[in-house]
């Protein structure tokens, strides 16, 4: 709870102005323009957020609560005892050495974003994948949504010495292109699913679900992409009525999403880039099955990771997928030869390893940006 509180907190001084700022009279616009390295131009309303932050704040925490009740009921339905004893195997060096492979994983996040900003140096590619880690952190470990995510993640490479506009749109267009790898991820999956069951009857309720949920997202990426350009240029004429004050940047950050989808290059090197993401990022599950002495072929773990990860983005409401990601690994687990508490020990060591690396990662975020404040002052 301290850990929930406290990021909250951060967050929220992270996009505001200064507490002498709010109280001298200044207007709502006022505050989103002045917002520390313009993240309030993401959405305008998100000063409307936080000053309702105590409403904000409880239901984020009880959202979490229900994620923890619904794990912690899924976990003792099949044994906490034996939940336990399937970790143990893994041991410390095990644990390190999937840690080690996850912040490996890290770097070609950050590739994909750098593309998409062709202002910035090749040195700084670095600054992309500490923030493509904090925006992993946010979600995996305080009560965010995706969003929370994508504002955390825009101000560390404001930070590293980015543009605002340039940090905004192209977060903005690597965020649809990791999408648009993901449905070919899932897509994959759904298809080793089918081969797995064979086609019989017992698959179509299953099957039927996922291929329809499959062919939605398709066609909401296509549109998304298609409308995107046009969707900013409506916010833009929005803020111009509303917020004129902040107006001069959404329309640099309008500028800087048609720059990045105007290289085509860029833009289909940075989807191949995340399409390799996905599929390496099933290595670290691997790993963590053999450590644990239930090793499964790597075309099994890319089928239950692509999946699972469709399952929590459908629930992308429940805070780090909490509950949901327990409930995912003990349903598709036994589809693939994976026994119910050997599946419910990968998803607790998974846990244990996103808050080994996202503390330190949302510690190392503030201490840079208690640095930039003290040289502002």
């Amino acid at each position: 709870m301290i850990l929930i509180a406290a990021g909250l907190a951060a967050c929220r001084r992270s996009i505001h102005m200064s507490q002498a700022d709010r109280t001298s009279g200044a207007s709502h616009a006022q505050y989103v323009a002045n917002a520390p390295g313009g993240v309030g131009i993401i959405i305008s309303d998100i000063g409307h957020m936080t000053e309702s932050g105590a409403k904000a704040s409880t239901m984020a925490i009880m959202a979490t609560l229900i994620g923890l009740i619904v794990a912690t009921a899924v976990i003792g339905y099949f044994n906490f005892g034996a939940v336990l004893a399937a970790m143990r195997p893994i041991g410390i060096a095990g644990f390190l050495a999937v840690i080690t492979v996850q912040l490996v994983l890290y770097a070609p996040l950050g590739l994909a974003w750098w593309l998409l900003s062709p202002s910035a140096p090749v040195r700084k590619v670095w600054v992309f994948s500490w923030a493509s880690a904090l925006a992993e952190a946010a979600a995996n470990v305080l009560p965010f949504s995706q969003l929370g995510g994508v504002v955390i993640a825009s101000r560390a490479v404001v930070l590293g010495g980015m543009s605002r506009a340039m940090a905004l749109g192209s977060n903005l267009v690597d965020i649809t292109m990791e999408i648009a790898a993901q449905v070919i991820f899932t897509l994959v999956g759904v298809a080793l699913l089918a081969h797995r069951l064979g086609f019989a009857p017992r698959a179509d309720p299953l099957l039927i679900p996922l291929l329809g949920g499959l062919i939605l997202s398709i066609c909401l990426v296509g549109g998304f992409i298609a409308a995107q350009r046009r969707v900013i240029r409506t916010i833009v004429g929005l803020l111009r009525r509303v917020f004129p004050a902040i107006e001069q940047r959404a329309i640099a950050v309008a500028r800087a999403v048609k720059a990045a989808y105007g290289q085509p290059l860029r833009l289909w090197a940075c989807l191949g880039v995340h399409l390799i993401s996905w599929f390496a990022s099933t290595l670290g599950t691997w790993l963590i099955l053999a450590f644990i002495g239930r090793p499964l072929p790597i075309l099994s773990v890319v089928a239950i990771e692509s999946l699972l990860f469709a399952i929590r983005n459908a629930v992308f409401m429940a805070p780090a997928g909490l509950g949901v990601q327990e409930g995912g690994y003990a349903l598709l687990g036994p589809l693939f030869g994976l026994p119910v508490e050997a599946a419910l020990a990968l998803s607790l060591l998974k846990r244990a390893r996103d808050i080994s690396i996202g503390v330190p990662m949302l510690i190392s975020w503030q201490m840079v940006e208690g640095r930039w404040s003290m040289r502002r002052r």
